[in-house]
């Protein structure tokens, strides 16, 4: 048994002209989805679209006023990637030539079968995760201008493949820097982050900046003369 648990975060929009089709549409996919919006025609989809977060539309082919390419064409000047699924009981080559061009996920043909759909959507959700986390990843990941790498979303500090350990504190401070790379951080504003009022030795930043440069390479962290220190990220 399919579990669509996570459709619930998720927002569909339904173009179809037809009310009987419509509203089987929306009867079934309002029990998974978060928000169900409607539109008769084309152009009620374009500004749905516009006015609303949508996630996944579900669009008619022919439809009046805008048929559904007309619909998705003038979208994709907005918008490339939302996914888009067209129904239609027609699979002649002209309607087909006229999709082709319109970066759509799928095309059902009527009458369609509701696991259909949400098995799609299921898999289009999917695909969007993983990019989202993909893109997480790479958000967190730095080059240094020594060559180390650093991955702060996973914890792993590496150069030319080897794995480069750091304490506890070392890796506190390394990410303290990096996180504010288009500044320079006192000693002051340093002990007070790593130490959060902790009484040390005035030596402690200074010794702490040492270990982590002779593990990261000397030209990782540079010293600003009476200000502090700041991240090398190669650019």
């Amino acid at each position: 048994m399919n579990n669509y648990d996570d459709f619930k975060k998720y927002s569909i929009l339904i173009a179809e002209d037809d009310p009987i089709a419509l509203n089987f549409l929306v009867n079934i996919l309002k029990r998974y989805f978060k928000n169900v919006f409607t539109a008769l025609n084309g152009s009620e989809a374009y500004e749905k679209a516009l006015s609303h977060r949508i996630d996944i539309i579900l669009t008619d082919m022919r439809m009046p006023d805008q048929d559904g390419a007309d619909f998705i064409k003038k979208l994709r000047e907005m918008d490339t990637n939302i996914p888009v699924i067209f129904m239609s009981a027609h699979t002649d080559s002209k309607t087909l030539l006229r999709i082709i061009p319109l970066n759509i996920t799928d095309y059902l043909v009527k009458p369609i079968q509701i696991d259909q759909v949400l098995h799609l959507c299921k898999d289009i959700f999917k695909k969007k995760e993983s990019l989202t986390e993909q893109q997480h990843a790479l958000k967190h990941l730095y080059l240094l201008d020594s060559g180390v790498r650093v991955d702060l979303a996973h914890k792993v500090i590496s150069k030319e493949g080897e794995m480069i350990l750091l304490t506890k504190k070392e890796f506190e401070l390394l990410s303290l820097l990096i996180k504010n790379k288009q500044s320079v951080l006192s000693k002051t504003q340093i002990e007070y982050l790593l130490w959060d009022g902790e009484i040390v030795s005035e030596s402690s930043v200074k010794t702490l900046v040492k270990k982590l440069r002779s593990k990261i390479g000397e030209e990782s962290i540079a010293t600003v003369k009476n200000l502090g220190y700041t991240i090398c990220i190669a650019s």
